[in-house]
């Protein structure tokens, strides 16, 4: 594989995993909070790993080749899914106390920082890291992302 394509298929897989985010998110009924619940709780499992994907496994590689470098776009991406967890447990809590609406509003603004935040990554940050990262790193991380469970 190319360095090229290496890199490009790390932005897209990370790309495509918002892109079923965002799909997951939009099935979610909050009129009927008891169904809402589990679809929520499904879409919380998989934000999470998509979070975990990029602080455990991206970050730390894109660090080590530019520690002072990357720091500041990473420090940013950190802070927002704190705030986007944040909005997140909000919304599983409202719905646990049956407040379908409530929930949707705190999701609602969880999107609007998910908005911002995933157009950041997608034009910013994992440009930077294709830019950062060899072709041999790239393709570890996508191999191991790929691997991971669903």
């Amino acid at each position: 594989m190319t360095e090229k394509n290496t890199k490009s298929a790390l932005a897209e897989f990370f790309a495509h995993d918002h892109d079923a985010l965002d799909v997951h998110l939009d099935l979610i009924d909050f009129d009927d909070p008891s169904s809402a619940l589990p679809a929520l709780s499904e879409f919380h499992r998989r934000l999470e790993r998509h979070i975990v994907w990029e602080e455990d496994v991206l970050f730390p590689a894109a660090r080590r080749v530019a520690p002072g470098y990357i720091d500041g776009p990473i420090d940013v991406m950190r802070r927002e899914h704190r705030e986007i967890r944040a909005r997140k447990a909000e919304a599983l809590e409202r719905l646990r106390g049956g407040d379908g609406a409530g929930a949707r509003e705190r999701i609602g603004v969880m999107r609007a920082v998910m908005r911002e935040h995933t157009a950041k990554e997608e034009r910013v940050l994992y440009p930077l890291c294709d830019q950062l990262l060899s072709d041999a790193e790239a393709g570890r991380i996508l191999r191991l992302l790929e691997s991971s469970p669903a």
